[in-house]
């Protein structure tokens, strides 16, 4: 029996793998399951067993790289420490980082960002995504808003606002990257491009800091 359940995670993770490649080479419209079931060397049926259908996999394909990030992340929109702001800085910095030095990220957010076509075939994966970033959006909302409460930001900008510059921010960054990686000097830009977000929502903190001094 264990035999059994390791073979089916195999099969489960060389599924994932041929996915992630096909759908990079291809874009994810013109790649059929048929395709991605011979690069991984098992039938259709198979894939079928681990997955309801494209946008089903290639939802898995995007958790791979997704989760570990994102429960980092979530964690600290929970962080009510003094130092929260600093470290979602950080975080920003270290995925954006994370992008340029690991190739499995570039691959699959090139597939979200760059080869992901809006079609009736991918509705239930563009509402998943937009129920994550609903969600994202959220949290990143409640977070701008404990922090302007608590004096820790002094930029007066609606948290709502806050929370979906950022977003677009950093959807922004990973986009450009993917496209021109070149006019980038990583992984020391992600550090001086995420503080250019976060300087001023504290500048005027800083400034006090330095008359007080």
């Amino acid at each position: 029996m264990r035999r059994t359940k390791e073979d089916t995670q195999q099969t489960r993770r060389n599924i994932l793998k041929a996915a992630e490649q096909v759908f990079f080479e291809q874009g994810i419209a013109r790649t059929t399951l048929e395709e991605i079931a011979r690069a991984a060397g098992v039938t259709r049926g198979a894939i079928y067993w681990h997955f309801q259908n494209k946008s089903d996999l290639i939802d898995a394909v995007h958790a791979e790289v997704r989760m570990p990030m994102e429960e980092v992340f979530f964690r600290i929109l929970d962080d009510e420490s003094v130092d929260a702001l600093r470290t979602l800085e950080q975080h920003c910095a270290q995925s954006f980082a994370r992008l340029h030095a690991d190739e499995q990220s570039r691959r699959v957010y090139t597939i979200l960002l760059l080869k992901c076509e809006h079609s009736e075939e991918m509705s239930s994966l563009i509402e998943r995504l937009r129920a994550s970033k609903e969600q994202i959006v959220g949290k990143l909302e409640a977070f701008f808003s404990r922090l302007q409460g608590g004096g820790a930001i002094v930029d007066t900008t609606e948290p709502r606002l806050l929370a979906l510059a950022l977003y677009a921010f950093m959807l922004g960054l990973y986009s450009d990257y993917l496209r021109y990686p070149d006019l980038y000097r990583m992984p020391e830009d992600a550090q001086r491009l995420v503080r250019h977000f976060f300087s001023p929502l504290t500048a005027a903190l800083s400034s006090d800091s330095g008359a007080s001094a």
